[in-house]
């Protein structure tokens, strides 16, 4: 007993410890509340406040990383400011989510200078070495200033793309490196000891980095702000960037702007055709951004770009362009070598290429009421058809979806005889694992659309999903008719949810018969009425029971 009773004092001496340790664990992080908020705010000049809801799997994932980097800026001062963060459960602090209108989980806001107004939001890494570097970049001057090799080795150990202008600090540098703070660390010096620690010559623009041409020099005009931007663009990011999954600082780098297209290579874990793909790509470094996906490491991006079907398959690797500002994407045929990337290069500038579209095999058999449409067969099926298409855009795992089915499959029935200029086909997509044009108005699901069938944009039907007010607009608009004799296999449901009919019949006023000035009385002043006779005559039942017997008959008296 006693050994039982000692080995429990340990468990619960060593429980009690790691909760302790668990506390002091977290103590770089400021947990904040509504009554402790303002004050957090006075007490720190560059504060970044994570709002979060414990549910949320994407803050469970950022918890640890965020309490890394509060422990490794801790004491930090190197940005000429401290920088602290702090976390607000916003399901329990309302207000404070309410006034900084959080909208979704994390949020992460920046506030700056003491003050609460107009904090800026947060876009930068997600991991703690990431987020450590862009906040010192944030919360340091736009351009800080080097008077010592040991302020170069601090600023190296960061990892940091360093550009430096070898001189003073004029107007339109401080401008610009405003401009861009969040992109690269900026920093100027006429030390002596600092431009040998840079390797870097007085008078020059230059660029400190670890990756391809490490100290590019800038040998343009120096008071041009555009080509400027135009060289650090150049140099700023590695080419054929290797992205891994959940590697946040990587997958910023390449979808960071809509502007610039992107240039991938998806290869296997033997680098097959990274060396054509890197020297094909230097003709579009700073106008393209270049990356890698392999499918080692990253099976999840072959999947989202539509190349899944490669993985295992000897035809990697594959080249694809993707023009997020249109929306399209190009994949090049072919073997992987440098000629043939810089021949794909070109044709994408020429215009010269055909989209590339993530789709489904085409069906075997299409011969059902509703039409699968996929993406290779969208142009031809529906929107160049020649005929009307009611369209519906859909994903498996979407329960408004699955409700729709039936009734779509008796839309699909009521409609399938249609003929001539009334034709009207009704089918569906999956619009998860198959491309549509980026004109398409595809928000949610089901998205549902009628095509006229000859290249123009299509109308987006926002009625009723009975059956009902669909085929009623399918002949509005098409002038197509039902099939004669067909009934819905589907029974038509109420014109408004139940929930909605009950309050709306609580909140009518209805007229009290025989009573004088108009008088009226809610449908809940109704429904309380009737309860209430309801109760007094089923009390009355009770008591009639109870106490009101048959009663006997008299019994004869004897003499």
């Amino acid at each position: 007993h006693v050994n039982a009773r000692t080995m429990m004092e340990r468990r619960c001496m060593l429980l009690l410890l790691l909760a302790v340790a668990g506390v002091f664990a977290e103590e770089n992080v400021l947990h904040l509340t509504a009554d402790s908020f303002d004050q957090a705010i006075k007490d720190n000049s560059f504060l970044v406040v994570e709002f979060y809801a414990p549910w949320c799997g994407h803050c469970k994932t950022l918890a640890p990383e965020w309490e890394k980097a509060a422990t490794a800026l801790k004491g930090d001062t190197s940005a000429g400011q401290a920088i602290a963060l702090a976390a607000v459960d916003a399901t329990v602090e309302r207000s404070l989510a309410e006034k900084f209108h959080i909208g979704g989980f994390p949020t992460i806001k920046v506030f700056e200078g003491n003050s609460a107004v107009n904090p800026s939001e947060y876009e930068g890494p997600r991991q703690a070495d990431g987020i450590v570097t862009f906040l010192k970049k944030r919360a340091g001057p736009a351009s800080r200033e080097l008077t010592s090799a040991e302020d170069v080795a601090s600023l190296k150990k960061d990892g940091a793309v360093i550009v430096v202008n070898a001189g003073e600090a004029t107007e339109m540098w401080l401008n610009l490196a405003n401009s861009m703070r969040d992109t690269v660390f900026w920093c100027h010096t006429t030390n002596k000891a600092a431009l040998k620690a840079l390797g870097v010559k007085a008078g020059t623009i230059a660029m400190v980095k670890d990756f391809d041409d490490k100290n590019p020099v800038f040998t343009g005009d120096a008071s041009s702000s555009d080509k400027i931007v135009e060289f650090i663009d150049y140099h700023r990011t590695p080419v054929a960037l290797h992205v891994k999954k959940g590697d946040q600082d990587a997958l910023k780098v390449v979808f960071e702007s809509e502007k610039k297209p992107n240039v991938f290579l998806f290869t296997t874990d033997k680098d097959a055709g990274v060396d054509a793909f890197k020297t094909a790509v230097q003709d579009v470094r700073g106008k393209m951004t270049s990356a890698r996906f392999h499918d080692s490491d990253f099976a999840e991006a072959f999947q989202h770009f539509g190349l899944d079907k490669f993985i295992g398959d000897a035809s990697l690797p594959k080249v694809l362009i993707e023009d997020r500002k249109n929306g399209l994407r190009y994949l090049m045929e072919g073997d992987v070598t440098e000629k043939s990337i810089k021949k794909f290069l070109a044709d994408f500038k020429d215009e010269k290429l055909e989209p590339f579209l993530k789709s489904e095999p085409e069906p075997e058999s299409n011969s059902g009421p509703v039409k699968v449409i996929v993406g290779t067969t969208f142009d031809s099926m529906v929107r160049n058809s020649g005929h009307w298409v009611f369209l519906e855009a859909y994903a498996p795992w979407c329960g408004h979806c699955k409700k729709l089915t039936p009734i779509w499959e008796d839309l699909g029935i009521a409609f399938e005889d249609s003929t001539g200029t009334s034709k009207v086909v009704i089918a569906k997509m999956d619009a998860t694992i198959n491309d549509l044009p980026r004109t398409i108005p595809v928000k949610g699901f089901p998205t549902l659309m009628l095509f006229k069938g000859d290249g123009t944009a299509p109308s987006v039907y926002e009625g009723g999903r009975d059956y009902a007010s669909l085929s009623a607009f399918v002949s509005k608009e098409t002038g197509a008719t039902v099939k004669p004799g067909f009934m819905p296999t589907v029974s038509a449901e109420p014109s408004e949810p139940y929930d909605k009919a009950i309050i709306k019949f609580f909140q009518t006023q209805f007229q009290v018969p025989y009573a004088a000035d108009g008088q009226s009385v809610s449908g809940l002043g109704l429904t309380a009425a009737v309860i209430f006779l309801l109760f007094i005559a089923a009390i009355s039942l009770v008591i009639a029971c109870i106490g009101g017997g048959t009663p006997s008959a008299p019994k004869d008296k004897k003499e």
